[in-house]
């Protein structure tokens, strides 16, 4: 008890109260959705429902911290660094938790339930994607020199908004959502899932770089036009499938042919990233 008093005052002293709050507000929201993410993971029964979903979705949070303290420790603001590195790390997962409340929303779209209760080898890819994707915007986010925690809010906000209005627009018009969770549409899950992760990508540059000003933010923000092509690309793809599994095509999905689409998808996000101008930060 003594230890945590401590633990608490020695925090006290070197925040203000805002940052405070942030603090313990996203130690609470961090605890509320490891448990809740968790929970199926661990208590699902018979132990074999799911398998493929609970290994993949079991690792997903790791693979969020590895990834955001990657980020934090070489690529942050120079004075990021100590109890700021926690600090980021724990705003991240209350990030994910509201990417995450968000997408199942308006996708309708249940990662926990359709991977793992229904056993819907389907959702996999789309939910460890997305959670990929809403990860690497916000470590994208965290690139670069700032006043402080809110311009990461306002760099990645831009990249979020986009990312999931676009994944919205996809699902309107192709109904992405039904052909997984309802059809278990295989190939469409591969081929949304790694849309997911390859719009994240570049949406996750497009967040990056120097804070000047919300202008300069929003204009430096538009190197991500990149993401508007691929999803251009994403949206005839589905089309195309969708009419053939109308048509009753016995062949409407092949996996071969959804993985080739899934590499293509990524392979331009990569190439897009590579070929934009290096972010212009301050080293560490």
């Amino acid at each position: 008890m003594n230890l945590i008093v401590f633990v608490i005052t020695a925090i006290a002293s070197y925040w203000y109260e805002t940052e405070l709050l942030l603090f313990f507000g996203g130690v609470f929201i961090m605890a509320r959705f490891l448990y809740k993410w968790y929970k199926p993971v661990l208590s699902a029964w018979p132990p074999d429902r799911g398998k493929i979903g609970r290994s993949v979705l079991g690792v997903m949070p790791v693979a969020a911290s590895v990834i955001t303290l990657f980020v934090l420790l070489n690529m942050a603001s120079f004075d990021v660094v100590g109890i700021w590195i926690v600090f980021y790390i724990i705003m991240g997962y209350a990030w994910i938790n509201g990417g995450v409340f968000l997408i199942e929303y308006l996708l309708d779209f249940s990662w926990a339930y359709d991977t793992i209760h229904l056993d819907n080898k389907a959702a996999v890819i789309p939910a460890a994607s997305s959670f990929l994707g809403l990860t690497l915007i916000y470590a994208g986010a965290n690139i670069g020199d700032g006043p402080g925690w809110w311009v990461i809010l306002i760099a990645g906000g831009l990249g979020f908004i986009t990312w999931l209005c676009l994944a919205l627009l996809l699902n309107l018009t192709s109904h992405i959502s039904e052909r997984i969770t309802v059809d278990r549409d295989v190939g469409c899950g591969i081929r949304f899932g790694m849309y997911m992760l390859a719009s994240g990508l570049i949406l996750a540059r497009a967040s990056g770089g120097d804070w000047t000003s919300l202008q300069a933010t929003i204009v430096e923000f538009l190197v991500g036009w990149p993401v508007l092509p691929l999803a251009a690309l994403v949206l005839l793809v589905e089309q195309y499938y969708l009419r053939r599994t109308n048509n009753e095509f016995s062949d409407a999905n092949p996996i071969i042919a959804s993985f080739f689409w899934g590499c293509v998808y990524l392979a331009y996000a990569i190439i897009a990233v590579l070929s934009l101008p290096p972010l212009a930060i301050f080293p560490r």
